[in-house]
């Protein structure tokens, strides 16, 4: 009965997710920079630099890149025409589907690496990562906890890359709207300052 349970409650939290990429949501300094620059770093720290892993890694990085394109390529923004108390503009961003493909084929590229990496997977496994990536992705702090494998933290820091330098291609004001608070805040007194 628990395991049905927690089958419910899964399925609760993917359609949690897939809704909120069909809604306009303030575009976030901490999803879009910090985190792809903390998984990458923790890539950097986890990964075992052998020539096996090397081969496997460049090939993650890749397929990576494709996916956070691909994440990338129906956003939308809306532009609020105010701005923060640090006056950035705000933005908001739309997701859509191909985010939400893009997110399955991550799972699938996890999923994939770490059966690589263990030469098998139970089905419980595969359940348990599943919702652990769901959890991740709605809770943003859990990624901070997370005990990856470095394939998890590459595939996850290159696709959060990719994402973040397509949207802001697509959207100039994403830029400001992203800036750090500190920098804003001394441009601001410098100007009324002088």
């Amino acid at each position: 009965m628990l395991k049905i349970g927690s089958y419910i409650l899964l399925f609760y939290l993917a359609f949690r997710l897939s809704r909120h990429s069909f809604e306009f949501e303030k575009v976030s300094r901490l999803e879009l920079i910090i985190l792809p620059l903390y998984s990458t770093l923790m890539f950097f720290i986890t990964m075992t630099w052998g020539e096996e892993n090397i081969m496997v890694a460049i090939i993650l990085l890749f397929l990576s890149f494709l996916v956070g394109w691909l994440q990338a390529s129906k956003v939308e923004f809306k532009d609020e025409g105010k701005e923060d108390k640090y006056q950035r503009p705000i933005v908001l961003m739309k997701k859509n589907w191909s985010y939400i493909i893009g997110w399955g084929i991550l799972f699938l590229l996890i999923i994939g690496a770490h059966f690589y990496s263990n030469s098998h997977m139970e089905v419980e496994e595969v359940v348990t990562e599943f919702w652990k990536e769901i959890v991740k992705e709605i809770s943003i702090f859990a990624r901070f906890n997370a005990k990856d494998g470095w394939e998890t933290w590459l595939i996850t820091g290159v696709s959060s890359l990719t994402f973040t330098a397509f949207i802001k291609s697509k959207n100039k004001k994403l830029e400001k709207s992203l800036a750090r608070k500190r920098k804003i805040v001394l441009l601001v007194s410098r100007y009324f300052c002088d």
